[in-house]
């Protein structure tokens, strides 16, 4: 489709509905069903993906497994979506005893031509040995004891949970209970292709299927000095205004539709992976 058409029917669309006239969010309502001395102890996956993005992990991930030690079941885990910075050479150099403690866990994979949000997030969520999975893009800092407050969250709603930063700016922190992302919500819809709206479209999803938002608050997402916030140098496509708004758009047919499970009837989430050891 043409880009001044889809720019023409997503403003018509955006002037009569919302988002939220077709799916309407839910949130946590703050009460405590299980008190602090009682919670049961769920296994975590931090994932974080990265494509030439080296300039950032290396200062956050080494911050980020510090700032979480006092949580004992919680893996680290990194996806290397073929890197062209030599990576992997610095985690073998500098990570190296993550790697053997098993805190940190890495894979690679040499099959991306370009970067993709939604399929490197599938393969890192599917990858992961957690119950839950929180993806924590690589130039954010969790701070500490991120991991704690998600395992709280957790023991408040231990259904059909969705773990988010809070209730307007996502900045790529979204969570779930792992075998919900892959059985009732499809994973990331990986025909929202480009930069923009994979992260809302997923939540969204979620809202329809009756999940409820458990949010963690800014205190637990931090930037790196010199963020910036849209690097479109691996994206195929580089006008993220366009696609953004083309994904938007996307999004909003499937939510009106009542399409709450993405990619059903194809294989999502795959590559050829190699876990990276010292």
């Amino acid at each position: 489709m043409d880009r001044s058409i889809y720019e023409k029917v997503f403003q018509s669309i955006i002037k009569e509905k919302g988002w939220q006239d077709v799916v309407e969010p839910r949130y946590w309502d703050e009460k405590e069903v299980v008190p602090k001395n009682r919670l049961k102890s769920y296994k975590i996956s931090i994932c974080t993906n990265v494509m030439d993005r080296l300039g950032d992990i290396r200062r956050t991930l080494p911050e980020n497994i510090q700032a979480n030690l006092s949580y004992p079941d919680l893996e680290h885990l990194v996806l290397d979506y073929n890197s062209k910075d030599d990576f992997v050479g610095w985690v073998r150099k500098d990570m190296g005893k993550w790697l053997d403690s098993g805190r940190l866990v890495v894979y690679r994979t040499e099959d991306p031509v370009g970067y993709s949000m939604a399929h490197s997030r599938n393969i890192s969520f599917k990858l992961a040995s957690g119950w839950i999975v929180n993806n924590v893009d690589a130039d954010n800092y969790t701070n500490g004891n991120f991991a704690q407050k998600v395992n709280y969250l957790a023991n408040q709603m231990p259904r059909k949970a969705a773990f988010a930063k809070g209730k307007t700016m996502l900045r790529g922190r979204l969570g779930f209970y792992k075998d919900e992302f892959i059985d009732l919500l499809g994973g990331y819809d990986e025909e929202i292709t480009g930069y923009g709206h994979e992260d809302h479209d997923l939540l969204y999803r979620s809202y329809g299927l009756g999940f409820t938002m458990m949010y963690f608050g800014g205190k637990y997402c931090t930037l790196v000095e010199g963020h910036k916030k849209a690097q479109m140098d691996n994206f195929a496509n580089k006008n993220k205004n366009y696609t953004e708004k083309r994904n938007k758009l996307q999004s909003f047919f499937n939510l009106f539709w009542k399409i709450y499970k993405a990619n059903d009837g194809r294989e999502w989430g795959k590559a050829n992976v190699e876990r990276i050891e010292c």
